[in-house]
């Protein structure tokens, strides 16, 4: 059965999947880069490499389809990198084309077919491009075949002690171990192996192991450890560990940094030498070989399970080449394999360098946790001491009770009060004393208990940091779309448009990408299609005539703010009015502002378009931009200016998982507002709110808003007869109103928790939230509110109306 048909290979298609879909962005990125510069050689070599790793890839999951067809597009590119073939629009259209059959045989496949439309027209007028001469695309492979390339030794900052014994590390590392090991290695770094010895009488000897690597990190970066990494977290004593360090350090500084009081006994290190493979090995991994500029890495072969299609030393230099893209200049960012259907996760991408900050906290809270588990037991030491003490106590009070009816009658015989109260003294005076150890004892455990506490809430605070780092991706994920984009609708519309991209390493939470692509999508389209002028307009109206539209993104500290721009006509507000009053959107003899013209546009159905195009002209398009950012809990405006151009802007929080919030109370219920909805706060009295139409209102500085009561709106018993209430005034967009509540409690993170089953519809709630105290708190949506209370608002004047007729 081939491998891409065996369901227990689907990690390997999982990974297949998304690094095609990298190389794919690769190939179409750097193709409209040499669209507008020919001679980009480092381009020309990055979209080559592409092509092959994706033609050796599908050949060893047996898409004999797509390596087919990739290996010709393969030639096309060898020609043009070898200068036989200059670039011109024709060649970029056939790749272009090329392109997106390639990524619909990707499609097919991951949705459990195959490819079968008829690409014969694309494959000749690919042959038809590629000048008459010998093939010769052997060649290459055949030499890589003779000279392939050992296994690539760890690079050398310099001499290492004299002193320091040499060791391979036989038996303890497999070939393939000592490969990952080489290539992991930072240039100008030597690869020690540190044995240290654990002390067991330690108390916290089960941590041990993460202490010393959390030590090493001083000294450089711990490749790997034998036992297993995951093997030290386990709560058991490990007598040696051994470390593979990759630092430039001196060996005295290893060994001083590797030894800790109390939990290692001894530091042994040695520097590992790497053996250079004279043969290639059966089961040996892929060996990345320097990037060069020469047609292909080469590679030793990792195993013998390649397609008939692909000879071995095509499929050597796929398996290098794989590893080769990732130190590109060129941009490319994973894709999710859920979004054509083969999986249901999505694959998500993270800096190794964040995962190591995540490792580095989990070993503070395994050391954390052993200090708790530590003052757990001084208090239960402790209360085992409490209760003799207490026992001590108790007995000698009623020793003492017992003996009074005896002091007493001492007394009444004439005894001396000052010797009864000696004797008293002598028999009893430790009584204070028996609780004072416990005091002592007990005031130190609390601080080390405290303290141990307040680094779990540092550490806790670095984890949700760190975790929601990983979550953010750059921007760029979507912005590199756009290039090809604006290209072909360019083409189509016959425009010259220039696009310009700045800010694409800007960060913003994954959930948060995967819905913005729709939104600037179609503003992006807007502006080629109604801002830009043609060619012959622009030379008339004075202006170059390539139009030029700007993708910006750039952080306002907790939000995200996305721009797009144009230098087209801007937006004619008399033409939207127009088109407004005879949809029977707004009254005739309405006078409106350029701002509420420009918000015309995020109607349903609105469209200044003379006639219907593929583009547009049916009104659909900018109410969806409003419709999703508002589903993200942010913002859209618009800006417009005659003849200069008009610009989108889009606010945006920076995640969806974890929020601020104003927590406010109503009733017994309790409530969040997201912060970046609140625009401010007052504490009124009753007398203080007036009445407009049967409408409550607030008067803030001149300006009226409309009140909305929480507790009448979703229902809740609520004392409004009190003196104060608190009004919080909320807005998206041009909208505000003021929310009544009975209280406010303050701000605080809400880890938004989705609403399931018979409340996922909720109106005005977008989620839910539990508080510290365990309670549950709903979570309101602005927007939804907003739209909501109008509703209300309307049914009452209606039935008001009803009523005095």
């Amino acid at each position: 059965m081939s491998d891409y048909l065996d369901i227990n290979n689907e990690e390997l298609l999982k990974d297949f999947f998304s690094e095609a879909e990298q190389q794919v962005f690769t190939l179409e990125s750097n193709i409209l880069i040499i669209e507008n510069d020919p001679s980009n050689h480092d381009a020309i070599d990055e979209i080559f490499r592409a092509a092959h790793t994706l033609k050796g890839g599908s050949a060893t999951v047996e898409m004999h389809e797509l390596s087919g067809f990739t290996h010709i597009v393969e030639d096309l590119l060898d020609v043009i990198r070898e200068g036989a073939l200059a670039v011109n629009g024709p060649v970029v259209d056939v790749l272009l084309k090329s392109l997106d059959i390639i990524k619909a045989m990707l499609e097919a496949r991951a949705s459990g077919s195959v490819y079968s439309k008829d690409v014969s027209d694309i494959k000749n007028k690919l042959v038809s491009l590629i000048p008459a001469k010998e093939p010769k695309q052997k060649t290459p492979a055949k030499k890589a075949k003779a000279e392939s390339a050992p296994a690539a030794p760890a690079p050398v900052a310099r001499a290492p002690d004299a002193s320091v014994p040499i060791t391979d590390g036989a038996g303890l590392l497999s070939e393939y171990e000592v490969l990952e090991l080489g290539e992991a290695v930072p240039s100008g770094s030597n690869v020690y192996m540190v044995k240290v010895f654990f002390d067991e009488s330690n108390p916290m000897n089960s941590v041990g192991g993460i202490q010393v690597f959390a030590s090493l990190k001083q000294a450089g970066q711990v490749l790997k450890t034998i036992p297993d990494f995951d093997a030290l977290y386990e709560d058991q004593f490990h007598e040696t560990v051994i470390y593979f360090l990759a630092s430039s350090e001196q060996v005295g500084r290893i060994q001083k940094v590797a030894s800790i009081s109390d939990v290692t006994t001894k530091v042994e290190v040695a520097l590992f030498e790497f053996r250079k493979a004279s043969a290639p090995a059966p089961q040996s991994a892929p060996v990345q070989t320097a990037p060069s500029p020469v047609p292909a890495p080469q590679a030793v072969r990792p195993s013998a399970e390649a397609s008939p299609s692909v000879d071995e030393s095509d499929e050597s230099e796929t398996q290098a080449e794989t590893a080769i893209p990732e130190r590109s200049e060129a941009p490319r960012k994973a894709a999710s394999p859920s979004s054509s259907g083969h999986s249901s996760g999505s694959v998500l991408r993270v800096d190794s360098r964040r995962i190591d900050y995540l490792l580095n906290l989990v070993s503070e809270t395994v050391i954390t946790k052993a200090s708790f588990n530590q003052s757990g037991m001084q208090f239960t030491e402790l209360i085992s001491e409490f209760q003799q003490s207490e026992a001590l106590y108790k007995e000698k009070l009623r020793k003492l009770l017992d003996h009074i009816p005896d002091y007493l009658e001492q007394v009444q015989n004439g005894y001396s009060i000052k010797e009864l109260k000696k004797e008293l003294n002598a028999e009893y005076s430790d009584i204070f004393e028996l609780f004072s150890t416990f005091e002592v004892s007990m005031k130190g455990s609390v601080s080390k208990f405290r303290s141990a506490a307040q680094n779990l809430g540092r550490i806790t605070g670095e984890l949700q940091e760190g975790v929601m780092k990983i979550r953010m991706v750059p921007i760029s994920q979507i912005f590199s779309r756009f290039p090809r984009l604006v290209r072909d609708l360019s083409h189509d519309l016959n425009k010259k448009v220039q696009l310009v991209i700045e800010g694409e390493e800007t960060e913003l939470d994954k959930s948060v990408i995967e819905d913005l692509l729709d939104p600037i999508m179609h503003c992006v389209r807007n502006a080629l299609d109604h801002g830009i002028e043609s060619p012959e307009r622009r030379s008339e109206l004075g202006k170059p005539e390539e139009g030029r539209v700007l993708l910006k993104a750039s952080n306002e500290g907790n939000m995200i703010v996305i721009e797009i721009s144009d230098d087209g006509h801007g937006i004619d507000v008399e033409s939207v009015k127009r088109k407004a009053v005879s949809k029977g959107i707004i009254h005739p003899g309405k006078n409106l502002t350029d701002v509420e013209a420009f918000q015309l546009v995020f109607e349903p159905g609105f469209s200044t378009a003379d006639k219907i195009t593929n583009v547009s002209g049916r009104g659909v398009g900018l109410d969806v931009v409003r419709t999703h950012i508002e589903k993200l809990n942010g913002t859209v405006t618009i800006s417009s200016q005659p003849n200069i151009g008009s610009r989108f802007t889009i606010r945006l929080p920076l995640t969806l998982a974890i929020i601020q919030g104003l927590l406010v109370r109503v009733g017994k219920e309790v409530y969040s507002i997201p912060i970046t909805s609140v625009i401010e706060s007052h504490r009124v009295k009753a007398e203080e709110i007036n009445r407009i139409d049967n409408y409550e209102v607030f008067n803030v500085r001149n300006e009226v808003i409309s009140l909305l009561r929480l507790n009448r709106l979703f229902g809740i018993k609520s004392n409004e007869s009190q003196e104060y209430s608190y009004i919080v005034i909320v807005g998206t967009a041009e909208k505000k109103v003021g929310l009544m509540v009975d209280s406010l409690i303050g701000e605080e993170d809400v880890v938004i928790k989705p609403l399931r089953d018979q409340f996922t519809n909720s109106p005005g709630i977008a989620g839910a939230s539990i508080l510290g105290d365990g309670s549950v708190s709903l979570i309101i949506d602005v927007s939804q509110l907003l739209d909501l209370g109008l509703k209300q608002e309307l049914m009452a004047r209606e039935r008001r109306e009803a009523s005095v007729w």
